[in-house]
């Protein structure tokens, strides 16, 4: 059980420590969630991940500027579309 084999080595780890008191609250903290600690570092990163994720999606308008900028560079929209485009993103709502 890989919780045991943490518990073991921070209990190692806490007997080189001097005594300065933290070493018995960081004991009692260890002993609560030692049966969980998987499970917590899990939700952790899935919700970093998830977290990650929800920033890319948020820059809709930055990338639609760019796929503007590339095809009016290109020549395939005219001058009066790309003043309309580039007005549509700046008005789209924030969400």
């Amino acid at each position: 059980m890989p919780g045991i084999r943490l518990w073991t080595f921070l209990r190692q780890a806490g007997d080189d420590l001097p005594p300065l008191g933290l070493n018995t609250v960081v004991e009692n903290l260890l002993q609560y969630l030692s049966p969980y600690t998987e499970y917590i570092v899990i939700l952790f990163v899935f919700w970093l991940f998830a977290r990650r994720g929800a920033q890319k999606q948020g820059d809709f308008n930055r990338q639609a500027q760019d796929v503007l900028d590339e095809l009016y560079r290109r020549g395939e929209i005219t001058q009066g579309a790309y003043e309309k485009f580039r007005q549509d993103i700046s008005l789209r709502p924030k969400r």
